[in-house]
């Protein structure tokens, strides 16, 4: 996520579900002396969903920004397999 910066970018998790969302803000000023030759500006809002085969365990989970790259750590929920139900 070059250009954005980390104060605007946002992960979400819920259940299998992870959700990254960041706001563009990009400005763009060329001038020469007082007068201002052109400016441009540009604002939006990106968004990913993607899902995963497992449950993910959101205690465990981190994330990370270094020089525009975000790297997520995502552990798998470990379940205990079978469950014994108690009768009735």
């Amino acid at each position: 996520m070059p250009g954005v910066s980390k104060d605007e970018i946002h992960v979400s998790l819920d259940g299998n579900v992870v959700t990254l969302r960041a706001e563009v803000k990009q400005e763009d000023r060329q001038g020469s002396d007082e007068k201002l030759l052109r400016s441009e500006r540009y604002y939006g809002a990106v968004s990913r969903s993607f899902q995963l085969p497992m449950d993910i365990d959101q205690a465990q989970a981190k994330a990370k920004y270094d020089n525009g790259v975000l790297t997520l750590t995502l552990p798998k929920k470990l379940t205990n397999g079978s469950q014994r139900l108690t009768i009735e």
